[in-house]
């Protein structure tokens, strides 16, 4: 009886993991996040460009993916730096 149930919820998780958004973090652990917060940490990083002071806080997976010992995330544009981002950017209108 325990077979069957621990292949089904095996089965399960499979198929809700494919739904995520999965960051293999330094520590061991993985960061997972909801599909659509791919979306919405592209906007908080666009947000935050040359907003100075005013920038809105860090989305987690950006926070995440600088921390991730994957490549394909730590060298990916999620992964910049805040500070050089959030940098005013210089007025050329003169």
């Amino acid at each position: 009886m325990a077979a069957p149930l621990r292949s089904w919820l095996k089965r399960l998780e499979r198929e809700a993991r494919g739904e995520l958004i999965e960051i293999p973090q330094r520590d061991g652990t993985v960061a997972r996040f909801p599909a659509q917060e791919g979306m919405l940490a592209y906007m908080s990083l666009m947000e935050r460009l040359g907003a100075g002071e005013a920038a809105p806080p860090e989305h987690p997976l950006l926070v995440a993916a600088r921390n991730s010992s994957a490549p394909e995330w730590s060298q990916s544009f999620y992964a910049e730096d805040p500070e050089e981002w959030t940098e005013p950017i210089e007025d050329l209108t003169e």
